[in-house]
């Protein structure tokens, strides 16, 4: 196959050629956000117009708006900041989530991969009392959305705070942070077009300002560190075409729909009646392992996953189906597919048929074997 297909947008979405021009004319002066000189006062002018953009995003002050490396150390900066209290986090979260809070109890997942609100009720009102829950906004594998709002109506009753990991819902589904009722949410940048290395951690109205790195007095002390003007300002041009593109992205439910339908007979599609975000899709093939079909697919010049980019290349089962009950065919069988602004129908054909051509040639060497 002489075109390469990029169906793996929920680890890194290819860079929009906006963005990249953003990011290169930043990066042609000697930008320092907290010098007084004129090209500092540039690089200030850079950063402040791409947090109001980001802010707009999820709809808080830009005031709100903590600029960092990424989500996972967003997420790292929250969890740790209540390692003393007692945490609560969903079983199908990220890895920066689990792993930065090793000690939290875990909230159990409907065989849909929904968050079980009975379940948490049940953990909310043990002791001692909570101080934080982290629930995924979107999860990165299935693409189911959680009922966030109602996770948060929950925490209100029992005095704890929430946090969201809102990385796979940028640009996917509108965010509206006080409406959800979020105190803490995380993004990134690369997650929606933008470059890699640049983040946000954005504040609710709890008053709370958790602080990761001391050092500097930039983002108001709350994230020491130079800021990767010539990043965050890639990433508010990222923020700004996510926030135009949001109904074309929407639309995208008709191709994931197309993908399903043609399947091979006996794929199992996980999260599929729940409500999903439109261009993500995990399903188990029949008869298969993830590592083989993902090889074969790389050699197809098809670019995919089994679902989390989290483990630098390698292949591990997935935890979020082993939460949702999924067996263990299952699990090991598993693939995603996820889309973006640039798929098209193209990709999706070129896609199905390669899949086609490898489950073919499988079939005919367990034949030969028989």
């Amino acid at each position: 196959m002489s075109k390469h297909i990029y169906l793996d947008y929920n680890a890194t979405a290819p860079i929009r050629p906006e963005v990249a021009e953003a990011v290169a004319h930043a990066m042609k002066q000697p930008h320092n956000a907290s010098s007084v000189h004129r090209y500092g006062q540039e690089g200030r002018k850079l950063v402040e117009d791409a947090r109001t953009k980001v802010a707009t995003l999820v709809n808080v002050p830009p005031a709100q708006v903590i600029f960092n490396s990424g989500a996972t150390e967003g997420n790292n900066t929250v969890l740790q900041h209540f390692k003393e209290e007692r945490i609560l986090v969903s079983a199908i979260e990220h890895p920066s989530v689990l792993e930065a809070a090793p000690n939290a109890e875990q909230i159990p997942v409907t065989k849909d991969g929904i968050v079980d609100l009975s379940a948490l009720e049940k953990l909310l009102q043990a002791e001692p009392k909570t101080g934080l829950v982290s629930v995924m906004l979107v999860n990165n594998e299935t693409g189911a959305t959680q009922p966030i709002r109602d996770v948060s109506n929950l925490l209100k009753k029992y005095g704890a705070l929430l946090h969201c990991d809102a990385v796979q819902a940028a640009g996917k589904i509108p965010i509206d942070i006080t409406e959800l009722g979020i105190d803490f949410l995380t993004l990134s940048s690369h997650k929606i077009g933008g470059p890699q290395g640049v983040g946000a951690l954005m504040l609710g109205l709890c008053g709370i300002t958790p602080t990761l790195l001391s050092g500097g007095g930039q983002e108001k002390t709350a994230r020491a560190g130079t800021e990767n003007v010539a990043g965050i300002s890639g990433f508010g041009m990222a923020a700004e075409l996510a926030i135009k593109d949001l109904p074309a992205y929407q639309k995208m439910d008709a191709l994931r729909d197309l993908l399903e339908s043609k399947l091979p007979k006996g794929t199992v599609i996980h999260s599929s009646d729940s409500p999903r975000v439109a261009g993500t899709s995990l399903f188990s093939l029949p008869d298969a392992s993830s590592e083989t079909l993902l090889m074969a697919l790389d050699l197809e010049g098809i670019a995919i996953s089994n679902g989390s980019a989290c483990s630098s290349g390698t292949i591990k089962t997935s935890h979020v189906l082993q939460a949702m009950g999924a067996s263990d065919k299952e699990a090991s069988s598993a693939l995603r597919v996820s889309m973006g602004w640039d798929t098209k129908e193209a990709d999706i054909d070129g896609f199905l048929k390669a899949l086609e051509k490898i489950m073919n040639r499988i079939e005919e060497k367990k034949a030969a074997h028989a």
